[in-house]
Parts: C-alpha cells; structure tokens; sequence
C-alpha cells in the first residue's frame, strides 16, 4: 500500500471514528432527571434531546425554553381511561384554541400515526388541532420526561421549567386554566 493510501485509509477511519463519537455523544444527551423523585423533567431548557414523531415526519425536540407556556400531555391508548381523557383535552383545545400564550404536545405511546388514527376514529375522537398529537413508539421520550404513569400533564413555564404536573388524570375543564396562568406567571416547582 502506497503511503498516499494509507493517509487516505487513515483519514477514513478517523473521521468515522470522529463521526461515531459525535453521534454516541449526541444522542446520550439528555435533561438530567431525578429518579427518586415523583416528578417530572424539572427544566427542558437543559439541553439534550426529547424527541417525538410528528405527523408531518420531521420530528419535534422538545427540548429548549419554549417562549409560552408548554403543557405536555402523556397518554397510552392502553390505559381505559385514555380516551375519556383526551375528549376532555379535546374540548379544552377546542373552547381555546384561539390562545396564543400557550400550546398543548399530547404524546402518545402508540406505534405510528396510523396506529393512533385508529385508535381516535374507533373512540369518535377527533382532534381540533392535529399537529398537537405525537408519537412515542417505544416511550424513550415518556421515561425521560420521567413520566410515570399512563396518563400524565406537566405544565413548563417560558423558561422551560416545570411549573405543576398531575398525576393521573385532569379534569380539563376546571383545573387546566388555572395551571396554566400559574406556569406563564413563573411558578416552579423547585
């Protein structure tokens, strides 16, 4: 092998080398969660990556200090109150929908799009904003949010920091504008 190959196999392998760490590097990156405790991600302006699906196959970080209040909804078709549940968050989008100070993520543990399609027709859901559902296939994205249950609510300030989260279910109609207000007024649960 000539000594020009041999720079030009070398050359190679370290930039695939390089190429390999960057991308082992990157997606390691991850908010630094608390285990121990019973919620969830306390600051997604921390960097790293919580990525979902989105409908239109570009995919959603959701890590960054969102400008608005950022309600991230956890749901799992699995769990039998799930559609009752996304009807009452259907409702509210529906009756605020017109809100600009904040937006709704509803991250679904579901396979593909066309699982969740499914799913919403055979329940007579229909959502008002469509780009707000998302897709979790293997729930990556829920375990680092540090959701622990099958139906989860965690409301994040501008800042990105967790203002309230519930646990379980949330009655929309009644408890859902007050955290709202409460996480744009710069509450925090730290």
């Amino acid at each position: 092998m000539t000594p020009s190959k041999r720079r030009l196999v070398f050359a190679a392998v370290f930039v695939g080398a390089f190429a390999g760490f960057f991308f082992a590097f990157r997606s390691a990156l991850v908010p630094a969660t608390h285990a121990d405790h019973d919620h969830g991600l306390l600051n997604i302006d921390a960097g790293g990556h919580l990525d979902v699906q989105t409908r239109d196959g570009k995919g959603r970080n959701l890590v960054g200090a969102p400008g608005k209040v950022l309600v991230v909804h956890f749901a799992d078709p699995q769990e039998g109150a799930a559609a009752d549940e996304l009807r009452g968050l259907f409702a509210y989008q529906e009756a605020w929908k017109q809100e600009k100070g904040s937006e709704i993520v509803v991250v679904v543990k579901t396979a593909s799009f066309a699982t969740l399609d499914a799913w919403l027709a055979s329940n007579g859901l229909v959502p008002p904003v469509p780009a707000s559902l998302t897709v979790d296939p293997e729930g990556e994205t829920t375990k680092k949010f540090n959701s622990k249950r099958p139906l989860e609510t965690m409301f994040f300030g501008p800042d990105g920091k967790l203002a309230s989260q519930a646990r379980g279910r949330l009655d929309w109609n009644r408890d859902a504008r007050p955290r709202i207000v409460e996480a744009g007024a710069g509450a925090s649960i730290e």
